[in-house]
């Protein structure tokens, strides 16, 4: 067996591993089943090397395309050596999405199967389907500052700061459910077939398309839904798990919010007043209809009212003008009308929004 592991890296880099996670046998099952027996603080680490050593094997399929794969394949694994640091990182390599599995940290179906203890968010997602954690997908905000994460229905969540949040990619055909650990305020496609769920902390949350944020971090005893657009159900958890006749079921319109004791499981109605706006995060009323206008202008509207950083990688984009109207949409559609106007690309990092195009001149 190789050098013992010590680190993520070290595991996503260990031949054995490796082979465990993508094609176990006798001999790397009994091994690996042992070592997580006798090193039990080595479980955050081995959770994630295992989701990152799944996606990144999908990615070098895509990647790969020569006879002698296997060959190929350790070199990619040489460069995953080179360039994984940390779980979240802060500049995306140069391969692309594949690159993906090691800036999530998602914990595995395998890890469950194990006996190993699932965080409560995993436990939820497990919840609704045991399957799902195979393609779930965790978000951390490791950040002073929000974060955007564009789900796969083009759905928008700005996460606040020590905030976690998973999803299943691609989402299931008859839902869209979300766990969230923390804070965020969500922005959802409409899609009447489809309801969007989030589950926080006891608390579930369904709505068809609407803006509303959710509040629920797990050292707090409440947690608090706020809506700014559309219709949204809030009920708790515990009503729906043990099929309770009687509900405690709520309907919020907007600049209505609810706030859920934990400990009781209860509910309790109120419309948000000054004091309960200046302690939430809620998109403020901004202009977001352009005319010949710099895009630096209409990315400095948007920065104003979602608190993401917009970075340009090629300066000559700030003399790119556009004419638009945003004032619909998530802001993941925002960004996308923006950046076809331009013939330019956006993607999300850890601290911002960058964005790739060739510019105009002055």
């Amino acid at each position: 067996m190789d050098q013992m592991p010590d680190s993520q890296e070290d595991f996503i880099n260990n031949p054995s591993f490796r082979k465990w996670v993508k094609t176990p046998d006798e001999s790397t099952s009994i091994y690996w089943e042992n070592y997580l027996r006798e090193h039990p603080e080595q479980q955050e680490k081995i959770t994630q090397a295992i989701e990152s050593v799944k996606r990144l094997s999908r990615a070098s399929q895509e990647l790969v395309e020569v006879s002698d794969a296997s060959a190929e394949e350790e070199k990619i694994w040489q460069r995953v050596k080179e360039q994984v640091q940390t779980p979240v990182l802060k500049k995306r390599p140069y391969w692309g999405w594949a690159a993906a599995a090691v800036i999530v940290i998602a914990g595995g179906l395998l890890w469950l199967n194990l006996g190993m203890p699932a965080t409560k968010i995993e436990q939820t997602i497990a919840q609704q389907n045991p399957e799902s954690l195979i393609d779930s997908v965790m978000v951390t905000n490791f950040e002073q500052k929000p974060r955007l994460v564009s789900l796969p229905d083009g759905s928008s969540v700005i996460l606040q700061k020590g905030s976690n949040l998973r999803y299943e990619n691609p989402f299931p055909k008859e839902s869209r459910p979300v766990a969230l650990s923390g804070e965020a305020y969500f922005e959802v496609v409409e899609d009447a077939k489809k309801p969007f769920t989030v589950y926080a902390n006891g608390l579930i949350a369904k709505v068809l398309g609407t803006s509303f944020n959710v509040k629920a971090y797990e050292k707090d005893a409440n947690v608090t839904v706020t809506v700014r657009t559309g219709k949204v159900f809030v009920t708790p958890e515990k009503d729906v798990q043990t099929k309770k006749n009687e509900r405690e079921d709520m309907i919020l319109t907007p600049n209505e919010q609810v706030v859920f004791t934990i400990k009781e499981a209860k509910m309790f109605r109120s419309p948000v007043n000054a004091l309960a706006e200046r302690k939430t995060f809620v998109i403020r009323p901004v202009n977001l209809v352009f005319n010949a206008v710099p895009v630096k202008d209409v990315f400095a509207e948007i920065e104003k009212a979602y608190g993401i950083k917009v970075v340009f990688k090629d300066p000559s984009l700030q003399n790119c003008r556009i004419t638009t109207d945003l004032k619909e949409g998530t802001l993941s559609q925002k960004l996308d009308i923006i950046c076809k106007t331009l013939e330019a690309t956006w993607n999300t990092e850890a601290e911002f929004v960058a964005v790739t195009g060739r510019g105009c001149h002055p």
